[in-house]
């Protein structure tokens, strides 16, 4: 799989095209960024391309990345669902370890991961190894290994889950009532038509934690606008992602993009917008 990304990729980095549509989430940046890297190596140079990124990407690093160097995606230019700032979500995650999670089966993994270091019993540690004692603080990681605030997946998730939630208690909620009313051939048909769920879930409507409304259109689709956003990478291998315009489909046709040109930054090699 890797031979065959490679050949595609060699393609278009070496191509004549400024720009590189990438559509994918978070694992499509860990294979993107490994290809990157190796061919670095190459004879014949890579130039330079501004990146433009669906949404729901994110930053990723695997253990063996944190050192490589994350200038390709600087001036890149993503697009991300418009969404709030959850309340509490980082607090929360402050007090989370494996210490104290000790019945979490997925945070030993990810702590283990996330700080390259083993989570053993201390006799272990004459052999040489390094050992993480389940207090390490999250927010000491670097921002390409994890990022305190809730990413745009993570927030489509939390409000998925919700969504389902909503539709699942809307869907018992007539069963109850048909129940009730002794209408058995409706409530039997509920009963054995799970798919249903997708009837009740178009339906829903309701705020999420951080007071942004999660609802559907007649299509099945999220009525929901897209923040465009920039990518701006430093020397310490930190980043930022700047807001540097928005996709509204609800405004005026005139209004439905609006971008600022003069706040993007893009990469060196192109002196011009």
């Amino acid at each position: 799989m890797i031979s065959e990304g490679r050949d595609s990729f060699i393609v278009a980095m070496r191509s004549s095209a400024n720009v590189v549509v990438v559509y994918g989430e978070s694992e499509t940046m860990a294979v993107v960024r490994t290809l990157l890297h190796f061919l670095a190596f190459d004879d014949e140079p890579v130039k330079t391309k501004v990146w433009i990124m669906t949404a729901e990407m994110e930053f990723t690093s695997l253990a063996f990345q944190r050192g490589w160097s994350i200038q390709y995606i600087n001036g890149a230019i993503s697009l991300s669902v418009s969404s709030k700032k959850s309340v509490g979500f980082e607090k929360f995650i402050q007090m989370r370890n494996p210490t104290v999670d000790n019945e979490d089966g997925f945070i030993k993994d990810f702590w283990e991961k996330a700080f390259a270091f083993t989570l053993s019993e201390p006799m272990e540690e004459a052999n040489g190894e390094q050992i993480c004692t389940g207090w390490e603080k999250l927010e000491n990681l670097p921002k390409t290994v994890f990022e305190m605030s809730m990413t745009d997946h993570s927030n489509s998730v939390y409000d998925a889950v919700y969504a389902v939630a909503y539709a699942l208690h809307a869907m018992h909620l007539h069963r109850f009532k048909q129940s009730v009313m002794g209408n058995k051939e409706k409530n039997k048909l509920l009963n054995q038509q799970p798919f249903l769920l997708h009837f009740f879930l178009r339906g829903v409507s309701f705020n999420n934690s951080a007071g942004t409304k999660v609802a559907f259109n007649q299509n099945g689709e999220l009525e929901t606008g897209f923040d465009i956003i920039n990518w701006v990478t430093f020397p310490n291998q930190s980043f930022l992602k700047i807001k540097v315009g928005k996709i509204d489909p609800g405004a005026p046709s005139h209004k439905v993009l609006t971008i600022h040109e003069e706040a993007i930054i893009w990469p060196s090699r192109f002196n011009q917008v």
